[in-house]
């Protein structure tokens, strides 16, 4: 118990360690001072090694202030956790003189109450609150006083200088009665749309084609990922993306593209256009059906060897893809004025 406890720091003529072994004792007693703790606990608890705690605890019997008693189990016999006692009448008759140990912190702090000082003029209605800053009201701007009124227009009125070109907003700009729609929002749309906003029609289908190879990049990405058998890194990913757009762009099929990215994945490759320019797999028929009727067969050595070249005669050139002189052998162009 905490005053039991207390009852041994206010003791005199404890050692450190029988001190230490009292306190162990006083933190498992009970009202009349009964202890039932092993002694393996007590050590523990008083932070010593078990030849000191037996022989604090030896003391401490010797002095009258801790009984102890061994028990057994009656089940069995073996041996249970001792039973103590610690004698709080002798140990309350140790309490040591009062000792004054000088001020303490705390007596010595003090504080200074601020005496109110009454405010000369007591705030008015028309006073802001503290801790707002002060706004001054709107001023709603007026047409200024026509000549029919009787008066000009004040120095303090604003100067508004004619526009040259009809606002949207005057009257008669609108509706015959002067009034303009205003949209519920409180904005009006712009004549002229901002950049890329509105594409033309002419764009629209090569908007279209450049999601669909996005969308059809994402699932190459997807083929690769499967057979890899985990998520692929982001740099991977988008190199991947990246060169699988590109390939379909130049007319290779999507379906022979997963092929390519699927074999790669074991191999631990992650450069799909080197792999599909080296790759000798036929392209699929169904990607053959749909070529140019009447295309020359290609040689094979335009073009930089790539297999885009089979199906697109725009890659059946002498120098880079899609540049340099048209190839004699197999352009369409070229191999037809030969062949006449």
């Amino acid at each position: 118990m905490i005053q039991h406890m207390n009852l041994v720091f206010q003791a005199d003529g404890l050692s450190v360690g029988e001190g230490a072994f009292l306190l162990a004792c006083c933190n498992h007693t009970d009202a009349k001072g009964y202890v039932i703790a092993s002694m393996q606990q007590l050590a523990d608890e008083a932070h010593m090694k078990m030849t000191a705690a037996k022989s604090n605890k030896q003391r401490l019997i010797q002095r009258g202030l801790l009984a102890s008693s061994e028990r057994y189990s009656p089940k069995n016999g073996a041996r249970i956790a001792d039973l103590y006692r610690v004698n709080l009448d002798l140990l309350a008759s140790m309490k040591r003189a009062r000792t004054d140990y000088g001020p303490t912190l705390v007596e010595e702090l003090t504080f200074n109450v601020p005496r109110e000082t009454p405010r000369s003029n007591p705030p008015s209605d028309s006073d802001p609150p503290q801790g707002r800053i002060p706004t001054h009201p709107r001023r709603i701007p007026t047409d200024p006083p026509s000549e029919s009124d009787g008066g000009a227009g004040s120095d303090s009125d604003p100067l508004l200088l004619p526009s040259t070109t009809p606002s949207s907003l005057s009257p008669g700009s609108g509706d015959v009665d002067g009034s303009v729609d205003v949209p519920p929002d409180g904005e009006r749309e712009d004549e002229a749309s901002p950049e890329g906003q509105n594409p033309s029609e002419a764009e629209l289908p090569q908007q279209r084609e450049r999601t669909g190879q996005k969308a059809a990049g994402e699932r190459v990405v997807a083929a690769y990922a499967e057979a890899l058998g985990r998520p692929v890194l982001n740099g991977t990913r988008a190199k991947l993306e990246r060169q699988a757009v590109e390939l379909l762009a130049q007319g290779l099929p999507e379906a022979w593209l997963c092929d390519r990215a699927r074999e790669m994945a074991p191999r631990g490759w992650s450069n799909l256009a080197q792999h599909a320019e080296r790759c000798t797999a036929p392209l699929p028929s169904e990607v053959s059906s749909r070529s140019r009727p009447g295309l020359p067969e290609w040689c094979g050595e335009c073009g930089q060897g790539t297999p885009a070249a089979r199906l697109n005669p725009r890659f059946r050139t002498l120098g880079e893809l899609g540049s340099g002189e048209k190839c004699p052998r197999c352009h369409p162009d070229l191999a037809t004025l030969a062949g006449a």
